[in-house]
């Protein structure tokens, strides 16, 4: 059984993953991060860390997902880090454009959840700048391994949980 969830880790990311989900997980980190010797010999010369078992847990489901799928997480990641600026927000027609490129239902849903703690409290940008914050949180929660594949994995934990969130409100409207 997964973890439960914590405070500074949502659930399923803990070092107690059950056999099935481990299977899945390291299926596919060798999709993602090769593993043979040559592979491992590029890691050390480039200095990149190597893979370890703690990675396994912080993979999320979504790195195999049709690119549809992670847009969309990506785009409500991008709205619940900008909530605060959503909600202060007075310009309809800016509301309605940033609603049109995201999609009502997940508009909606995001305006609907719980403001999360990592929120940006900056001024609402244009509707490409909030996607593009969603994709930077993408790769920003990945593992340090996966690096060489995602530039900007930085294996951030509020990262990760902000997109546990964004994923869960985004499979929801599935």
């Amino acid at each position: 059984m997964a973890d439960a969830e914590t405070p500074d880790q949502p659930a399923g990311y803990g070092a107690a993953v059950n056999r099935e989900t481990r299977a899945a997980k390291l299926a596919l980190l060798a999709r993602h991060c090769g593993q043979g010797r040559g592979a491992r010999f590029a890691r050390r010369a480039s200095g990149q860390p190597p893979v370890s078992f703690g990675d396994l847990a912080k993979l999320p489901d979504w790195l195999d997902a049709p690119e549809a799928q992670r847009a969309r997480i990506a785009a409500a990641a991008g709205l619940l880090r900008l909530r605060r600026a959503i909600d202060t927000e007075l310009s309809g027609p800016r509301l309605a454009a940033l609603a049109a490129a995201v999609g009502e239902p997940l508009f909606d849903a995001v305006c609907e959840a719980e403001v999360p703690e990592i929120v940006s409290a900056e001024k609402l940008p244009s509707p490409e700048r909030v996607l593009a914050v969603g994709t930077q949180l993408l790769e920003a929660a990945l593992p340090l391994a996966l690096q060489d594949q995602f530039p900007g994995a930085r294996d951030d934990a509020a990262a990760r949980g902000l997109l546990a969130r964004a994923h869960a409100i985004a499979e929801s409207l599935a």
